[in-house]
């Protein structure tokens, strides 16, 4: 195989794999989630609330969160670029509409009161709790930019799509083709997503069976992370002009 054929072979898809599979799927959303139980609450509750971490603690430690998780994606980053294929056209389109009934449906879910206060998002507006000067307020705005656009739609795929949804198939689940379905792993999807957005539930469990769709429909990784991207690009940019920021 000649350099021209390797790097076309690094950028198609790739469905099975990938290299360092519990690395690459597994260790960045697990570190996410373990600095995310630092982060405090307007409520104050959960280990945050426990350890006395303030709200206005939020910047640093979400901050530290995603730095975190950064080092873990570039720990396994070789395996994870060498699988994720070669992106499609349409499934960013997908994920931009898709925010409409996400923050539609959350709304009506709110005003409905199917909501729980445990499970609240912190909702930090960093131009009303953020004490620093205006230069401050958009430095943490970018960082709260990543983390939003490229680290959770990255970590979350490779884990919900990547690990979680082939493990159910097999053990091994470095060997199942990606956007394989089953019923075990669209029952396990759509679980996931209530249990993971319990006060987003009817609008998750509808927009991750549509990116499960996509999944199948291609079978590259690449196309649910951008999917997943947009939708949090249109998301991130209605909050903006809105001010709701309960729906982060």
């Amino acid at each position: 195989m000649n350099a021209m054929q390797q790097q076309d072979a690094s950028t198609t898809s790739n469905p099975a794999g990938p290299e360092r599979p519990w690395g690459a799927c597994v260790v960045p959303f697990v570190v996410f989630l373990a600095v995310g139980m630092l982060e405090p609450t307007r409520s104050g509750d959960g280990l945050a609330g426990a350890m006395g971490i303030p709200f206005a603690a939020y910047p640093l430690i979400y901050s530290l969160r995603i730095v975190a998780t950064l080092v873990a994606i570039a720990c396994s980053w070789r395996a994870i670029r060498r699988w994720w294929g070669r992106p499609t056209w349409w499934p960013p389109l997908i994920g931009l509409m898709l925010v409409v009934p996400w923050v539609v449906l959350a709304a009506m879910q709110r005003d409905a009161g199917w909501t729980g206060a445990t499970a609240a998002r912190a909702g930090f507006n960093p131009f009303v709790d953020l004490d620093a000067p205006p230069g401050g307020v958009w430095i943490f705005l970018a960082i709260r930019a990543i983390g939003l656009i490229a680290v959770v739609p990255l970590i979350e795929e490779l884990f919900l799509r990547g690990f979680l949804l082939r493990y159910v198939i097999r053990e091994d689940f470095w060997t199942v083709p990606f956007g394989m379905l089953t019923f075990s792993a669209a029952a396990t999807c759509m679980l996931y997503a209530a249990a993971s957005h319990p006060n987003e539930c009817v609008a998750a469990v509808g927009w991750f069976a549509i990116v499960t769709g996509i999944a199948a429909a291609t079978r590259r990784p690449i196309d649910t992370i951008l999917a997943h991207a947009a939708t949090n690009l249109a998301l991130g940019a209605y909050v903006l002009m809105t001010a709701n920021w309960w729906l982060l």
